[in-house]
């Protein structure tokens, strides 16, 4: 059932299903009634919802592969830093990346997707880096601020190949960019088990 999934989930799975409908989506999501499998490549983790469907209609079947990354703070507790999801909402034209932040962020700046530059010397601070894409935020929440962009071939292949994508976001305290790299370990099979065309 929905509701056993962790709230976080629940509002990635109504973003995916939904887009800019967010608060709506996920009421639906829990009061349906899905069946959901989970596998987890590496780092990522593949989570498939079907909501039953009526009479006569076919099921929908959302998956999204996503990660989480926790920040240990000077208090010794561990907090959600960002959670990244990847999928193709219904009705959308392909896939796409939303990425939730905390709160209290440059909404303007929008959030840069990006991986090192091909040659990039690895003892250079910071490194030089390619931009892939640029996600603009359409939802605050409790749980923080959402972002999405669209991704295409040449975005996902790079990914594909990376060891790391750094995610940078703008803090609204002093203006500070702030730079989490995202492990990519298991990325390439996460997104073969999801099953989208390519876009």
């Amino acid at each position: 059932m929905m509701t056993d999934f962790p709230l976080a989930t629940r509002v990635r799975l109504a973003v995916l299903a939904a887009g800019l409908a967010l608060l709506p989506a996920l009421a639906a999501a829990q009061t349906a009634e899905p069946s959901s499998t989970s596998a987890t490549y590496g780092a990522w983790t593949v989570t498939c919802a079907t909501k039953t469907a009526e009479a006569g209609a076919s099921a929908d079947k959302i998956c999204q592969m996503t990660i989480s990354l926790s920040l240990k703070g000077s208090d010794g507790q561990v907090n959600p830093l960002i959670e990244v999801a990847i999928g193709q909402p219904p009705g959308d034209a392909g896939p796409r990346i939303v990425v939730q932040v905390p709160m209290d962020v440059a909404l303007r700046e929008g959030l840069a997707i990006s991986v090192d530059a091909p040659g990039a010397d690895s003892t250079q601070t910071p490194r030089p880096q390619t931009d892939l894409a640029t996600a603009t935020y359409f939802a605050c929440v409790p749980l923080g601020c959402v972002a999405d962009a669209a991704l295409t071939a040449e975005t996902i292949a790079a990914l594909k190949a990376a060891t790391a994508t750094n995610v940078t976001f703008t803090a609204l305290a002093g203006a500070k960019k702030v730079t989490v790299p995202v492990p990519m370990t298991g990325f390439a099979d996460a997104w073969a088990a999801l099953g989208l065309p390519a876009p």
